[in-house]
Parts: structure tokens; C-alpha cells; sequence
């Protein structure tokens, strides 16, 4: 059994997956232009969206899955400091919590694969890495959110 918890471990371990949860918050505005007339949230109105990403693997390198600043680098540029004190609308058609949680997945994943699985990463070399994206998790309330799974390696 204590082979099991090796730290460290590079060998694939198909008796157990990690998965790391990471959140983060930003203040943005929005309206949903598909709702009947009349609805509230076809008016401008603003939310403190908390996100989480969720990402797993059944392999360690040096003890982790990803360190959590690789993580906040794919997250904080391209999509908190974009979408933080904005309107929503300009980046995304229709921004309803199960949409922005697309529009954040789409942009972590390529921001991810960009910067540490280019073959020039030191990830990369000498192994097929799985690092898989399990959930993007969008709230706009403390009692609204949306959760979207995914079950594809980066």
C-alpha cells in the first residue's frame, strides 16, 4: 500500500487521479439579449463572478499535477484582466453563466497548451503528459452557478 503514495511518482498510478481546484473572482457587467422582454437580466446589471478551474491527472511530476502559478498565469492575463470591470457582451455573444463558462475554458485551454506544452517546455520533454481540464465552474450569485465537465487532456 505504501507504494501506492510514492511521492513523487512519475509512473502512471491507475488506482487514483489527482484533481486540483483552483478559484478565482472578478466584477463584471452583462445582459442577456436572448431572454423574453421584460426579463431582468435583459437589463445591464453586474455580478462578483467567482470561477474554478478544476484540472486532474493520475501522474506527478515532482509531486504535482501543475503548480498553481502555471495555473493563475493561464487564467489571471487572458481572462481576468480582460473580463474584470468590463461588460460581458463585448467578448461574449450571449453571456450566460453556461457560456462564460465556455468562453473560459476555450481560452484557458489554449493559453495552457501555449505556454507548457510546447515541446520546448521542460513538461513536455521525454513524456506524454496528461493533464486533463475536468470542470469550469462559473457563479454569479451565491446561490446561481453553472459547472461545465470536460473529459479532454490538454
Amino acid at each position: 500500500m505504501a507504494d501506492l503514495f510514492s511521492e513523487g511518482r512519475k509512473k502512471r498510478n491507475k488506482r487514483m487521479i489527482y484533481i486540483l481546484r483552483k478559484t478565482y473572482e472578478f466584477e463584471a457587467a452583462h445582459w442577456l439579449p436572448e431572454v423574453p422582454e421584460g426579463h431582468k437580466c435583459g437589463k445591464v446589471h453586474g455580478h462578483s463572478y467567482r470561477i474554478v478551474i478544476e484540472l486532474s491527472s493520475n501522474e506527478l511530476d515532482k509531486g504535482m499535477v501543475v503548480d498553481y502559478k502555471d495555473i493563475s498565469q493561464c487564467i489571471k492575463g487572458p481572462i481576468i484582466h480582460v473580463l474584470d470591470h468590463q461588460t460581458l457582451n463585448d467578448f461574449i455573444e450571449n453571456p450566460t453563466a453556461e457560456n462564460i463558462c465556455l468562453y473560459i475554458a476555450k481560452t484557458f485551454k489554449h493559453d495552457f497548451r501555449m505556454n507548457f506544452y510546447r515541446p520546448t517546455h521542460p513538461w513536455f520533454k521525454g513524456r506524454d503528459r496528461r493533464i486533463t481540464l475536468r470542470a469550469v465552474e462559473v457563479s454569479e450569485t451565491l446561490k446561481t452557478n453553472c459547472r461545465v465537465e470536460f473529459m479532454e487532456t490538454l
